[in-house]
């Protein structure tokens, strides 16, 4: 029981860390939504297609069933809300509100799941989010309200992929991402134009669709499977702490005080709520074991 928790726990982190780059590399490629997005769900559909390919050979790739649908729906509604949200208004309002998504996973889990989040997990993201809505105070610039909606949606939709996904633990959901990807790039060569690239745009482009977008959520579609849904919810927490860190890095915005010492509390949080589980699933493994 521990060790699937921790690899859980792991695997998620990861998947959110790599995940982290994404808003940094929209701005970077600066291209109209559904332009992107063709390429977003064409590679993702060939990178998962091979990852499921050699670490599954005979796996099926495509089903038909209702939770598979609604994985690879939620997934794609998802990405197109996400890539329209950080063109139509900030992306520190964009990540703020996907902070939503922990809240609702565990809300979505209690009810369809019948799945009790510890009290422990509630404090931590009611301290997550209160850091992060500290983080981003300070720059609350009368964003463009539909950008805000889409970001709501954003959050709506992870949320119920998580839940979905986490009452399917019993099987591998990745196979869906190709089908979402097919969603995602059909939609978005009937509304976009696709070969509209420009010079170093093209490189980005590959970079985030074919290597960040599909190791992240091939990591994060793992993760529901071992820990529950709304501790998944909290580790995409990381994408708003550690996302100002990119832009720091390679777009010389130096964040704000108020960012590292929320970035600071998220992390901290996070090690600390990761810890406790572990000791908690410990000690319950310890009790079945004795009984």
């Amino acid at each position: 029981m521990k060790t699937e928790y921790m690899k859980g726990f792991t695997l998620t982190a990861l998947g959110v860390l790599v995940l982290s780059f994404d808003a940094l590399l929209i701005r970077l490629i600066h291209s109209e939504s559904f332009d992107l997005l063709f390429w977003r769900g064409i590679l993702l559909s060939v990178a998962v297609l091979i990852w499921c390919r050699v670490r599954k050979p005979d796996q099926p790739l495509f089903s038909f069933d209702a939770a598979f649908i609604r994985s690879a729906v939620l997934f794609a509604v998802n990405a197109i809300f996400f890539v329209s949200a950080v063109n139509l208004t900030s992306v520190a309002n964009v990540l703020v509100i996907i902070c939503a998504q922990p809240l609702f996973a565990a809300i979505m889990s209690r009810i369809f799941l019948g799945e009790k989040s510890p009290p422990i997990t509630w404090i931590a993201i009611v301290i997550c989010m209160g850091a992060i809505f500290w983080v981003l105070a300070g720059s609350w610039n009368s964003p463009s309200l539909l950008g805000d909606f889409l970001a709501l949606g954003v959050a709506l939709m992870l949320a119920g992929k998580f839940v979905n996904d986490r009452a399917c633990s019993h099987r591998d959901m990745t196979p869906a991402l190709i089908t979402s990807g097919l969603m995602i790039a059909a939609v978005s060569l009937v509304l976009g134009s696709p070969f509209n690239l420009q010079g170093a745009a093209w490189g980005w482009m590959v970079l985030l669709c074919f290597v960040v977008v599909p190791l992240a959520f091939i990591l994060i579609t793992l993760g529901p499977t071992r820990i529950p849904a709304a501790e998944v919810g909290m580790l995409m927490l990381l994408e708003t702490a550690t996302g100002p860190l990119w832009t720091w890095i390679f777009l010389d915005e130096v964040p704000s005080t108020q960012a590292i010492q929320g970035g600071v509390v998220v992390v901290s949080t996070l090690l600390i709520h990761g810890v406790f589980q572990w000791r908690r699933n410990k000690r319950l493994a310890a009790d079945v074991s004795s009984s």
